[in-house]
């Protein structure tokens, strides 16, 4: 199974980007926060930006009300993507929204 849930906020607007064939999607990365103890005892907090897009109606969800430290909760899927950059081939992991809610 492959499910993806996720809170954060939006680090920066969206962009809107279309394909080849003509199919528009919305990218934007969300960052994510949580608390740990360390071995002192003081809280440290390490954030996390992941790297998002969205198709159809939540394309234009997110590209109407995007914006920078809106909250956001996300379900989705991890996808692989596969590109060259001078003779090496680089893996790059995404999150696609399957649902979103802004808080």
């Amino acid at each position: 199974m492959n499910f993806v849930s996720l809170i954060g906020t939006l680090a920066d607007h969206p962009t809107e980007v279309e394909t080849i064939k003509g199919q528009k999607h919305a990218r934007f990365r969300l960052v994510t926060s949580n608390t740990i103890l360390t071995a002192e005892g003081t809280p440290k907090t390490k954030r996390e930006t992941h790297d998002v897009f969205a198709w159809g109606k939540w394309h234009q969800v997110v590209c109407a009300y995007g914006q920078p430290n809106l909250h956001v909760a996300i379900e989705g899927r991890l996808v692989n993507r596969y590109s060259r950059w001078k003779g090496r081939i680089i893996k790059t992991t995404e999150i696609e929204i399957n649902d979103l809610i802004i808080i």
